[in-house]
């Protein structure tokens, strides 16, 4: 019986040429406050940070507005008396139309096509 030479394949391996490091920076307030503001008019101050209370936490503004009945939020411009008022409601016919649209929607873009009809 013969004995067969095996031949290593060795692969020349080319370095990896080095990835760029792309961050997002973005202003960070010290001393913060949260505004709402009707189309164009003063915006109204609703939040603002404060030194000395809540020194252990980043400062945040988070809204929940669950679903049920009478869950709101209202901003009320002070000088003008105009009211922003955020809700939750019974699903409308309109609703379920742009409900049904936004699902197409999401289709349409995993599917890689787009939508004919809007």
């Amino acid at each position: 019986m013969a004995k067969t030479k095996k031949e290593k394949v060795v692969e020349e391996v080319q370095p990896l040429e080095p990835v760029p490091q792309i961050s997002l920076t973005q202003k960070k307030y010290e001393e913060c406050e949260w505004c709402f503001q009707f189309d164009e008019d003063e915006p109204q101050i609703f939040a603002w940070t404060d030194d000395e209370m809540n020194k252990d936490e980043d400062p945040k503004v988070i809204f929940t507005i669950t679903n049920v009945e009478n869950s709101f939020i209202t901003f009320r411009n002070s000088k003008t008396g105009k009211v922003f008022k955020l809700f939750a409601r019974e699903l409308s016919d309109e609703g379920k139309e742009l409900r049904n649209k936004g699902r197409q929607a999401i289709k349409n873009l995993e599917n890689g096509s787009e939508d004919k009809e809007a």
